[in-house]
């Protein structure tokens, strides 16, 4: 039985934010078909989109694509889990999963999973960084940029001078 890598879309082949291609995940995708059955797993819900983007951005040698499932739970770890939980229902011997987020990375050690955690610095969620702060910025902060950039735009000459 061939092993199995399951590869997380959103973060290892997809940005976080938008839907661009990472480049180094597809091309961990390619070379990884050498020598495995690759699985994908998303946490969307609808196959449909997901499907599309992957069809579209040229990941179409896959077996298998595993969504969120509408009983999985809210907590990305336990989700995950089930996810990897399905695939073995199908057959799979899951070797390794490849990972962005690290909390959900070590739980999946925890539960004596394989995970290559995947973390670049362009591409991954912010809060995944080491050296994030997460710090709220004071709403009184918040209120005091919009006035200003509203003196600002008042002031801005550029939307009364006629266009030639």
């Amino acid at each position: 039985m061939t092993a199995t890598v399951a590869i997380v879309i959103e973060g290892v082949l997809q940005r976080e934010v938008g839907s661009a291609v990472i480049g180094q995940g597809q091309r961990l995708y390619w070379g990884l078909m050498e020598s495995y059955n690759v699985a994908l797993l998303t946490d969307e819900n609808a196959p449909e989109p997901v499907q599309h983007w992957l069809k579209v951005n040229g990941f179409n040698k896959h077996p298998y694509l595993i969504t969120q499932n509408l009983k999985d739970p809210e907590d990305l770890a336990e989700r995950r889990m089930r996810q990897i939980s399905r695939l073995r229902q199908a057959g799979c011997n899951v070797e390794l999963v490849i990972e962005p987020n690290p909390q959900i990375a070590a739980h999946l050690m925890a539960n004596g999973i394989g995970v290559l955690n995947y973390l670049h610095p362009n591409y991954s969620n912010p809060r995944f960084r080491p050296d994030y702060q997460d710090t709220v910025t004071p709403w009184s902060e918040l209120v005091g940029e919009v006035e200003r950039q509203r003196a600002l735009r008042e002031e801005d000459q550029r939307p009364q001078l006629e266009i030639l």
